[in-house]
């Protein structure tokens, strides 16, 4: 997404090492693909669904050194509050951040603003 204004992305922000489309998922081995030195920055908009920021990495290989920076995420629907998810990486939050919870849990989904 472009700094700008962007409107009804499913996933605004997603890193998800255990996505598995497949009905074989309990025989995929985890991920050995490091994710690291990634920064999300200056994106604003609303999301098409509640959970706006997913971020999901291995317990094997833990995403490291992950930056959100001036992220403004809306939810207008009607599907329960905008939220976040993280799993196995702890997210560093700069500058007027709103609607992030991620940066201080690592496997739960926290509630972000609705507006």
């Amino acid at each position: 997404m472009s700094p700008e204004s962007s409107e009804d992305y499913s996933n605004p922000i997603l890193i998800d090492q255990l996505y598995c489309p497949y009905t074989q998922c309990e025989q995929k081995p985890p991920s050995k693909v490091k994710i690291s030195n990634v920064s999300f920055k200056n994106i604003k908009g609303s999301s098409f669904t509640p959970l706006a920021v997913k971020l999901v990495c291995t317990t094997s290989i833990p995403c490291e050194n992950m930056e959100l920076t001036d992220i403004d995420l809306t939810y207008g629907g009607d599907k329960g509050p905008l939220t976040s998810m993280c799993s196995n990486v702890k997210p560093t939050i700069i500058g007027v951040t709103k609607a992030l919870g991620c940066a201080t849990s690592s496997l739960a989904a926290l509630p972000l603003s609705k507006k």
